[in-house]
């Protein structure tokens, strides 16, 4: 061959795509020797149609004579018909992964790859045994939790069946490609010629599958919210992130979010932004203090949760909400779903509760006559020192022991409301001098004292501020009030501090008395 000669090329120079196929045809008839009749579409759109058969193979050189017949030319888009059948399935077979076309009766194939500008058809490689060949490319090829599935799926007896049900079989798995998992469609048909051939197309569906997925998985994340909802009935807002990138979802009970995108990147960045507008002022602080990714990602993996509490403004108004946020199983991998709740009622419930508890306890431990605290009282805060006392972890106290001198006489000349006034006049002599520690009456005329802190250490000042009281109220004829005080000596209870008080008191009592 000659390339100065005009009539003449050599095939293996050919390297413009519109005789791509053509070349790899003549080789491949010069190799077995099998006739072949195909078609190879030109620059202009048009198909010629040859006959390629080999007609010597000299033994010396090995050199191949081709018999090459044009069969005729066809424009494959014809006015006011449109494109051939032959020229659709051509520009459809350049969307497939892989094409196999497979001799059923001899398990004989060849597969054929889709390559150049205009989706011509070469020949891969020819083998025998197709559906042992598939099973070992499927262990190498697949994605490795396919593979199994696969191999239990795709035999000979399952297409055959499928074939003569359903006139075709298909089956959706993923390649690996470049080290990812990509989603691919195989369909196979049955080949409308002599014989028991089928073809296979294996095609590429990676993003619709991805679609698709992120579809369904918002499709079910809107059930499950719907039915926490539906349980509940007090979810403001419920977020699932991926706790690697920071993606996020929002589902929200009213269409109302915090003012964040539906569907955004960066959630713990966007939701301390926001916070600042739409928690209540008084709680912005302490919610950024504890809303950090680091913070919540140590709880929700030492105790399995995190949670807190805080206000929303809603409608103008600060409602009580918590945030949780827990880790779950999905199939894209481990996922934090974050629920904003609505505890408003349940809170403002709980706080009423709390207030007419401390109400009722008050009631309970307030003496009616002079509105200080009543035996009963006293009797709990002994308990409580008592135990402090075992534990050896008790503060420095003292106690003071007071008696109304006189009560008797009060009642009995002037009656007993005249009593009550007395009693409550001498309430008030005590509480002026004991400002800062509680007051309790244990009988008609009896109360105690407990001195901590700065009274317990200004406690002989304040005994001496009672004892000047004493004296101008003797020299007015008003209450007198007589007084004795212990302190805390390492002793077994209170009530041995009690006894040595209660002992100065009378002590104290007598000499009030002999006074006048």
């Amino acid at each position: 061959f000659h390339l100065d000669d005009p009539t003449r090329i050599v095939y293996s120079a050919v390297n413009t795509p519109h005789w791509g196929t053509f070349v790899k045809f003549v080789q491949q008839c010069a190799l077995d020797g099998r006739p072949v009749v195909m078609s190879e579409r030109m620059s202009d759109g048009d198909s010629v149609h040859f006959f390629i058969r080999r007609i010597a193979v000299n033994p010396v050189n090995g050199v191949v004579a081709l018999a090459i017949v044009i069969i005729g030319t066809i424009n494959e888009v014809m006015p006011n018909v449109g494109p051939t059948y032959s020229y659709v399935a051509e520009a459809l077979s350049a969307d497939y992964v892989y094409l196999f076309y497979v001799n059923l009766d001899t398990d004989k194939f060849i597969e054929y790859t889709s390559g150049g500008s205009y989706g011509d058809l070469s020949v891969e490689r020819h083998g025998e045994d197709f559906f042992n060949a598939s099973r070992h490319d499927a262990r190498e090829m697949l994605y490795s939790e396919d593979v199994e599935p696969f191999i239990e799926v795709f035999t000979k007896e399952n297409i055959v069946r499928s074939l003569n049900e359903y006139g075709s079989f298909t089956y959706t798995y993923r390649l690996m490609k470049n080290g990812e998992p990509v989603y691919v469609n195989m369909k196979i048909v049955r080949i409308k010629t002599k014989g028991n051939h089928i073809m296979i197309g294996v095609n590429n569906v990676d993003a619709q599958m991805k679609h698709q997925e992120a579809y369904e998985r918002v499709k079910e994340e809107r059930i499950t919210y719907s039915r926490i909802s539906a349980l509940t009935g007090d979810y403001l807002y419920i977020y699932t992130v991926d706790p690697e990138t920071d993606d996020y979802f929002e589902y929200s009970a009213t269409g109302e979010g915090l003012g964040l995108a539906k569907k955004g990147e960066n959630f713990f960045k966007s939701i301390r932004k926001v916070s600042k507008k739409v928690v209540y002022i008084e709680d912005i602080d302490a919610f950024l203090k504890v809303f950090t990714k680091d913070k919540i990602m140590r709880k929700v993996a030492k105790n399995g949760f995190f949670a807190t509490t805080y206000r929303l403004m809603i409608k103008g108004e600060p409602v009580y909400v918590m945030l949780k946020a827990a880790m779950v199983n999905e199939k894209d991998g481990e996922q934090l779903i974050v629920g904003i709740n609505n505890i408003d009622e349940q809170i403002r419930r709980d706080q009423e509760y709390a207030y007419n508890l401390s109400l009722a306890r008050n009631e309970a431990n307030t003496d009616v006559l002079t509105g200080v605290k009543n035996k009963h009282a006293y009797v709990d805060m002994e308990a409580q020192l008592d135990k402090l006392i075992e534990e050896e972890s008790v503060q420095d106290f003292a106690l003071v022991v007071l008696d109304l001198n006189g009560l008797k006489e009060v009642n009995d000349n002037l009656g007993h409301q005249a009593g009550d006034e007395f009693i409550r006049r001498g309430c008030a002599l005590i509480c002026n001098i004991f400002r800062h520690s509680p007051v309790f009456r244990i009988g008609g005329d009896e109360f105690v004292v407990i001195a901590q802190g700065n009274d317990y250490k200004n406690i002989n000042k304040l005994m001496d501020l009672l004892r000047e009281g004493n004296e101008r109220n003797m020299e007015a004829g008003s209450v007198v009030v007589a007084g004795g005080m212990a302190r805390f000596q390492n002793d077994n209870s209170v009530s041995a501090v009690f006894e040595r008080a209660d002992a100065e008191m009378y002590q104290n009592k007598k000499m009030l008395k002999e006074m006048g």
